[in-house]
């Protein structure tokens, strides 16, 4: 059976208050000796506080929930890592819930992490295609008055932290680089164009394109999920329209498309150019190399707990964005246009 605090003072001789005044340290007189007793009570009975009864007292958990739509993603797999790396070494425990993005299971996850009083919240995803399921989590949010962290997402709840990667400057930059290269026919591969992220990647390619006097082509956009299976369905219908290039909205998507072109003795970058998104960890094993559009994830995961350590102790002052820039990695898979590729 668990030792209780009365256990401990028990087998020290001395009362229960006291032992709590030492475990916590309090700045009160008691002798060294009383001091020393207690804490071999402590050690020979592996006691260890009731954080439940702790957490009642302090109006505190020391718990952070983080909610992610995918954490078989390496992308948020690796931002998980960060932030619970992090949030760790400022004392601050995680649970982790992942949605599949389904937006019940995330309403379901804000209201057992408000149950259970964790301290704060970090969403990695607010948005879905369901505008109406959109609106009914944004309305919950609104009612949980507990400091939340959006990472890459913006709200106007008023009480939040937002972190925010420009994600249209991330599709500007994609396809600027294949523009350079000559491509003019530049097929997208991308998840639902109804969720924010994907239609904002997609303006930036749109803008791209305008700057060289071309207009985006609707039958050059491919929309399926952001999964391998998307790019290895995207690829021969990007194909029937004569593409030279690939933008995939993230690098699953772009390894999918890897993973097809040997299906059809295609090599990248000599018949297809192919540009993805996140640069994830295999992205610079694979061959080729992938060129990719980096968000800063250590970053990311930096101004989060920044934003999470700021709530916590100014809850007065609660709404603010940090905003990010992507970067441009360009590596092995994307090339030249040459007249007789795809």
């Amino acid at each position: 059976m668990r030792a209780t605090i009365k256990d401990v003072a028990k087998a020290a001789g001395v009362s229960p208050s006291t032992v709590s005044l030492i475990i916590n340290e309090r700045p009160v007189p008691i002798s060294k000796d009383t001091r020393e007793k207690v804490m071999k009570a402590v050690n020979d009975l592996h006691y260890r506080p009731n954080q439940l009864a702790v957490g009642l007292v302090t109006n505190t958990t020391n718990t952070i929930g983080l909610i992610l739509p995918d954490s078989n993603n390496p992308f948020f797999a690796a931002l998980s890592n960060q932030l619970e790396s992090r949030l760790r070494h400022e004392h601050l425990n995680v649970i982790i819930g992942n949605t599949g993005g389904d937006p019940e299971v995330t309403r379901q996850y804000l209201h057992i992490f408000s149950d259970r009083r964790v301290d704060g919240i970090i969403l990695a995803q607010m948005d879905f295609e369901d505008e109406a399921e959109t609106a009914k989590c944004r309305e919950l949010l609104k009612s949980i008055d507990i400091p939340i962290v959006y990472v890459d997402r913006v709200a106007d709840d008023g009480n939040h932290f937002s972190v925010e990667v420009n994600q249209v400057q991330i599709g500007y930059l994609a396809t600027r680089h294949l523009l350079e290269l000559g491509h003019r026919q530049i097929g997208c591969a991308s998840g639902s164009i109804r969720l924010n992220v994907n239609a904002c990647r997609y303006l930036g390619y749109r803008m791209a394109l305008e700057e060289y006097g071309l207009a985006a082509d609707p039958s050059l956009l491919f929309c399926d999920s952001l999964s391998i299976t998307c790019g290895q369905k995207a690829l021969p219908c990007l194909l029937g329209q004569n593409v030279s290039a690939i933008f995939a909205f993230n690098d699953m998507i772009a390894y999918g498309i890897y993973k097809e072109c040997r299906n059809y003795n295609l090599s990248i970058p000599r018949d297809l150019s192919v540009i993805g998104v996140d640069d994830i960890f295999l992205s610079d094993i694979i061959y080729p190399p992938l060129t990719t559009v980096a968000q800063p994830v250590s970053e990311i995961a930096a101004r989060a707990v920044d934003g999470m350590l700021h709530l916590l102790q100014d809850p007065q002052n609660r709404t603010d964005t940090a905003k990010l820039n992507p970067i441009l990695k360009v590596r092995g898979s994307t090339a030249r246009f040459c007249q007789g590729s795809v």
